[in-house]
């Protein structure tokens, strides 16, 4: 078993006055002049004003200009981020061929798996609910590769227990460790079950909008006060704190990390790898099936062992026996 945590980090004028009629005496000449000194600086200075004036108006245009000019761009640089980020995540519905193999696991492959190689919970004692029924809640985006890896044993194990429609196919992010790791996305999917709540959160897709991963969606308080109460110290190391996948079932037990190396899942499809599960067949059939049977006993251990065909089997039992009781 790879050892945890095996985690993804949680991201602008006047007029000229005529002189008097008559006989013009050097007084008058020099009083004439004064006269004509002091309108040549009265025009001087209102032409000053006027130049003044017009520059500060052509100042204004012209910072008016560019800044509807930079508006325009970041607002067509960032409609043309988002057009390109929506080219680029174009929905890739699971097909049902593969749904099917996620759903018809016989009884028999899982019972011989076991959960040998299995990543035990952290047992974190409280309890979580909605509506009567315990609540299973991820947090998680689709970049991370180990988010990749913990999604395939979700799926397999939560479909012991209810039905998904509208998941899609995702790979992680091609710049990361084990890229284009081939998994699913929660977002816009749905769950339905008479046992257990499904809460997702997927906070960002793998496709790179700019310098960032495209956002999805938010936590809301209470989902972020439990990432924050239990993904940190005693719980785990405060070296590891504040990272994804986290898992919580019940508010009893918490996976906090991918459950087994997502190296096992690479340079295969989706449905490649789904079509190994109903027989068991292959490492990473082997894994997914292993921490799906481990997460089964978690979800049995807080819903009152219900379904009984499930939750009664023999190695889901013993699994239940194996589970943490000690806050760390």
């Amino acid at each position: 078993r790879s050892p945890l945590p095996l985690r993804c980090a949680l991201p602008t004028v006047g007029s000229l006055a005529g002189g008097r009629q008559g006989s013009i005496s050097r007084d008058d000449f020099v009083a004439r002049d004064k006269t004509r000194d002091k309108r040549k600086a009265r025009r001087a200075r209102a032409r000053r004003q006027r130049s003044g004036s017009l520059n500060w108006v052509l100042v204004v245009v012209a910072v008016a200009l560019v800044a509807t000019v930079v508006v325009a761009v970041k607002h067509r640089g960032a409609a043309s981020e988002d057009a390109a980020a929506q080219q680029t995540v174009k929905p890739r519905p699971v097909s049902d061929a593969v749904m099917k193999d996620f759903e018809s696991i016989p009884a028999a492959t899982w019972s011989a798996v076991g959960t040998v190689d299995a990543t035990p919970p952290v047992f974190v004692g409280d309890s979580l609910a909605a509506g009567g029924k315990p609540v299973v809640l991820y947090i998680g985006a689709g970049y991370c590769p180990y988010c990749a890896a913990a999604r395939w044993s979700m799926i397999a194990s939560l479909s012991r227990f209810g039905t998904f429609s509208g998941l899609t196919l995702e790979e992680s992010s091609s710049v990361d460790v084990f890229p284009n790791t081939p998994t699913f996305s929660f977002y816009g999917g749905h769950y339905t079950s008479q046992y257990i709540e499904l809460e997702t959160v997927e906070l960002a897709s793998s496709v790179i909008v700019g310098n960032h991963y495209q956002a999805l969606e938010k936590p809301t308080a209470a989902q972020q006060a439990l990432l924050d109460k239990y993904d940190a110290p005693p719980y785990l190391a405060k070296a590891f704190a504040g990272g994804i996948p986290f898992i919580l079932v019940g508010g009893r037990y918490m996976w906090s990390g991918s459950p087994f190396s997502p190296e096992v899942l690479a340079h295969h499809s989706q449905a490649d790898i789904a079509a190994t599960l109903p027989t068991g067949s292959g490492s990473a059939a082997q894994l997914i099936l292993a921490n799906g049977n481990q997460f089964t006993a978690a979800i049995c251990a807080v819903d009152g062992n219900q379904p009984a065909e499930v939750c009664s089997d023999p190695t889901i039992r013993r699994a239940m026996a194996a589970l943490p009781h000690k806050v760390p």
